[in-house]
């Protein structure tokens, strides 16, 4: 009976988040069930199954425990400072460009939304993703304060999610961060230090299943159905079965409006799946763009 429950708990995972277990995964997973069935104190995964399936509580507490949470603030960096450098120049130029454009034809201001970028941080875990692009947005747009900047982080994970929006982090994450940007961006305390209100106004967290993403399902927690200007699903994909990563492929993709860009993790090249993605080989990183004419009729 201890096999058929472990069959049936790891079903049940993977059909309400398609991450897939095998190898080293599958033992990792089973120490975990194991885990909880102790912390519990129940006669076996039988008994786990059933609280399991019967509780909403218990299903956060065990996707908690079995997703990877290895994350660091600035992680490859070059995407980042190609970001800076070059992506968010270029759409400020495009964007300012187009809202003079249509102000000179005599739409009002209250009605364009030339100037709104939204951003996707896919699998944020405890935060620092977002984090680091809300500094590098800050950094790399020469008006910030013009724009209607919307940063929506999501994870799995509500422990990393509580974190996240804390905002607070132990000195020994901090590594990564510059001190310019430490000093400008973040309140120093004894023992760590706390993001300033205009970054973390920046950033809505949320929990998100990428599973829902690949239904088709609208975002929780957002009244926007806008697509997203940048996605990040870095170090993500990995986690599914190849079937699974490309239907996230063209999830994504799906989701991304034209001229876009898709920022993903150095062992996910998406040469691997089916997609129309256009590589950013400029970048000497892995960033891809969405061609095809974007909202203000040009072609990318």
């Amino acid at each position: 009976m201890a096999d058929a429950s472990f069959d049936e708990i790891r079903q049940y995972v993977q059909d309400r988040t398609r991450l897939s277990f095998s190898g080293h995964k599958l033992s990792l997973f089973q120490k975990k069930l194991q885990q909880r069935v102790e912390e519990l104190s129940l006669s076996g995964l039988s008994a786990y199954k059933d609280i399991l399936l019967a509780s909403p509580s218990e299903e956060s507490a065990l996707l908690d425990s079995i997703t990877t949470n290895e994350t660091c603030f600035f992680r490859n960096p070059r995407q980042f400072d190609y970001l800076r450098t070059h992506i968010l120049p270029r759409l400020e130029e495009e964007r300012g460009n187009a809202s003079f454009r249509r102000l000179a034809q005599g739409e009002l201001s209250g009605n364009l939304n030339d100037m709104r970028l939204r951003i996707l941080s896919a699998g944020c875990s405890t935060g620092e993703e977002p984090y680091t692009v809300a500094m590098t947005v800050l950094e790399g747009l020469r008006y910030p304060r013009a724009w209607d900047i919307q940063i929506v982080a999501g994870d799995l994970s509500e422990c990393c999610l509580e974190i996240a929006r804390r905002g607070f982090y132990e000195t020994a994450r901090l590594k990564g961060i510059p001190n310019k940007l430490l000093t400008k961006y973040m309140d120093n305390s004894a023992d760590g230090a706390t993001f300033k209100e205009e970054v973390r106004r920046l950033t809505r967290f949320m929990r998100l299943n990428l599973n829902d993403v690949m239904r088709g399902d609208s975002f929780p927690d957002t009244s926007s159905t806008e697509p997203f200007d940048i996605v990040f699903c870095r170090n993500v994909m990995i986690y599914f079965s190849s079937s699974c990563q490309q239907q996230l492929v063209d999830s994504l993709y799906s989701i991304i409006a034209p001229g876009g860009y898709l920022f993903t993790g150095d062992a996910e090249p998406l040469h691997l799946f089916s997609h129309d993605f256009t590589p950013v080989r400029e970048a000497g990183c892995l960033i891809y763009r969405k061609t095809g004419s974007n909202a203000h009729g040009q072609t990318v």
